[in-house]
């Protein structure tokens, strides 16, 4: 069990008792919506309200604190309630104990006068009290815990030993008073509404962004020129219809004229060609522009601040956009479905560098409320110029516990099922079996090589560490085969995936005898070797598995160096060290997205910085080929080159384990992000 709640409870304990009021710091946002009564207090976003003498003083803090401190007039007394996320599931007794537990190690004198089990509201609670000292101040405190799904609350009064008793009446009628209620965060229903658990997302500029989790929230608050169907054809958005000249370079957009940003301002022309201009001016420093609209002519002139504006780029009229690209491509018009190509509105950049917390798109949702770290609330947009979305909320509970839990407890509605979980999953008779979707993932996963450091710099030293890694293994034993094996880099599925395509097998001989044919002869001449990855503290155990497999099989040791996930995608280019870990999932069905995007020389996402002039001059013909059948077995070619000269070492492509609630209707399995929560809709439910 975390011990950070009750930790900051003891700290804060005395903060209450010792300071005054003016110490505490208060959340920058109340925790509740509603207007304030006297003597009464009600948290909509957790769901509980508590009632106190009016003369007492409330402070309200957040999440990783004391949602509410109530303290009377002689700050002499204090009440606190906290909320914690539970590991697992616990009943109050269980939870209690943990809390005592933790208690004992933070208090001197520690003593339990006494404990048992009460009702609180028709909801059974543990009670405790005890005595203790912090900081030379002999505490009396009750302590009140409660569980509902995988929340814990605790409900702490407390004063100076000497003086408890006097006060008990009213600490007994306060913490009596607390009651458990439906959360309705923002005035938000629960039976009108998706609830979901997210991380939330590093930004919401769609020329900036760079992360799967952020791309989520992005592609349902603002939109494009086309967008992706449930069947991954591209298709009209914003702009209801095209025409392409018959050289294959010029693309003329009739836009709608009837779609509106979420303020009620008509998006025309011109705002198109703000967006993209913006996104290629080189003061945004977007790291996708240059390959999402690289094909356009002048966005490199754009990027590199030798223009002010993007000469392919023309406004016709208000409702009408010529792009003109440097040379036919069969996949430009899937590239406009990335978020670089998104419409954003001028004066809501204006608002400052980080305009998108307050976000006037153009998409099926709009941003109702975000707290975070705590709760993300998408709404209809009612102005919406497609089919209007069935759902009339979609609310994203932030880092809210351990979403398993969370499922099976019914706080949210679709979660992922990790691999711990998958064999009880995978049981026909779970009941959990039923609401069971497998949908392969447009993804790779692999391990990347810093091919401008040694070793790496040598293709022999980096066949070798493919050789050496044993994936079905790796598959079996750590992932529980919830992922399916990579030989190449294109997944299953993909336009041009290769069946037969000739990976580097587990050779452990044949990698040996590669390190003595490399310029450096014997592994004991190999320099020191970091893996990058992301992570928080503890390697995950496939990077363990992998390592261990290098010193098993080859003799080679590799420390890991991490970096927090939330930034890695952004960071890595510019951090990583001789190898690194990365998992890249598709933006658009296209083999180019993956190994043009990943592998040229000149691509911002060629993380490893791998060149290959040869490979370069076949990717850049296979951009211009127009026949299907020829590209695609161009882009075969290019993809058995680089896993010869290992290029990365593919480990697995991903496939996603989720669980839907049978109340929830039209979700759609698709292999790679696309706009899906306007298709979603909630029965009626308990």
């Amino acid at each position: 069990m975390k011990k950070t709640i009750l930790g900051a409870l003891i700290a804060l304990l005395v903060l209450a008792l010792v300071f005054s009021p003016a110490c505490i710091s208060k959340a920058t946002e109340p925790e509740t919506t509603e207007p304030a009564r006297e003597g009464f207090y009600r948290n909509t976003t957790y769901g509980f309200s508590i009632s106190y003498p009016p003369e007492w003083i409330k402070e309200e803090i957040g999440q990783g604190g004391p949602l509410v401190i109530i303290r009377n007039p002689s700050n002499s007394g204090v009440v606190q309630v906290f909320i914690e996320y539970l590991p697992e599931t616990m009943t109050p007794a269980e939870y209690a104990a943990n809390a005592i537990e933790s208690l004992e190690q933070g208090l001197a004198d520690f003593e339990t006068l006494s404990e048992g089990t009460i009702n609180l509201g028709g909801e059974l609670g543990y009670e405790q009290i005890f005595t203790g000292t912090e900081s030379n101040t002999p505490l009396k405190a009750k302590l009140v815990s409660l569980v509902r799904g995988s929340q814990a609350f605790a409900i702490m009064a407390a004063s100076p030993k000497a003086i408890f008793d006097p006060q008990k009446d009213a600490f007994d009628k306060i913490i009596y008073s607390f009651r458990l209620e439906e959360p309705q965060p923002f005035d938000v229903s629960r039976q009108d509404s998706l609830i979901l658990f997210d991380v939330g997302p590093i930004t919401l500029d769609p020329a900036l962004m760079r992360d799967t989790t952020s791309a989520s929230y992005v592609q349902e608050i603002f939109s494009g020129l086309v967008t992706l169907d449930k069947e991954l054809q591209v298709v009209p958005d914003i702009a209801e219809k095209w025409e392409i000249s018959k050289d294959g370079k010029d693309y003329t957009f009739y836009l709608r004229r009837d779609v509106k940003f979420h303020n009620g301002r008509k998006v025309t022309a011109n705002d198109f060609k703000y967006a993209l201009e913006r996104a290629c001016d080189p003061a945004t420093e977007s790291k996708t522009a240059a390959n999402y609209l690289g094909d356009i002519v002048g966005v490199k002139e754009k990027l590199f601040g030798k223009a002010n504006e993007i000469s392919g780029v023309k406004v016709i009229n208000d409702y009408t956009l010529q792009i003109t690209i440097d040379t036919p491509k069969a996949y430009f018009l899937a590239k406009l479905v990335h978020p670089a190509a998104f419409v954003v509105d001028r004066d809501n950049v204006k608002l400052g560098e980080e305009w998108w917390r307050k976000p006037n798109g153009t998409g099926p949702f709009k941003l109702k409320e975000w707290k975070k770290d705590e709760l993300l609330v998408l709404e209809r947009n009612a102005l919406y110029h497609g089919e209007l979305p069935r759902v009339q909320n979609v609310v994203f509970r932030l880092w809210g516990g351990i979403p398993m839990i969370m499922y099976e407890t019914g706080e949210i509605d679709i979660t992922y099922v990790s691999a711990s979980n998958i064999e009880r999953v995978l049981d026909p008779a779970n009941p959990l079996n039923k609401d069971l979707v497998t949908i392969p993932e447009f993804s790779l996963w692999y391990i990347g090589f810093n091919v401008t450091k040694p070793p790496f710099d040598d293709a022999r030293v980096r066949q070798a560490f493919c050789h050496v890694v044993d994936k079905d293994k790796i598959i079996k034993l750590v992932l529980k085969d919830m992922v399916k094996r990579a030989d190449g880099i294109l997944p299953p599925g993909m336009p041009g995936y290769n069946e037969g395509i000739k990976g580097l097998d587990f050779d452990p001989e044949k990698a040996k005898e590669l390190i003595r044919q490399s310029k450096y002869r014997s592994v004991a001449n190999l320099p020191s070797i970091t893996l990058t990855a992301a992570g928080r503290g503890e390697v995950s155990p496939v990077n363990e598995a992998i390592i261990d497999m290098w010193r098993q099989n080859l003799g080679v040791e590799a420390e890991v160096r991490q970096i927090e996930p939330e930034t890695y995608p952004y960071v890595l280019k510019g951090e990583k060290d001789e190898i690194f870990e990365i998992g890249w999932v598709a933006d658009y069905p296209d083999p180019q997205n993956f190994l043009d995007v990943l592998f040229h020389s000149s691509s911002e996402d060629n993380a490893g910085e791998y060149s290959n002039p040869e490979l370069d001059a076949l990717l850049e013909s296979a951009r211009e080929e127009m026949d299907t059948a020829t590209r695609l077995s161009m882009y075969q070619e290019i993809e058995q080159m680089l896993v010869d000269d290992a290029a990365c070492l593919p480990l697995f492509f991903s496939v996603n384990y989720i669980l839907v609630k049978p109340y929830v209707k039209g979700f759609v399995p698709a292999p790679m992000p696309i706009p899906w929560l306007k298709y979603i809709s909630i029965k009626p439910h308990e």
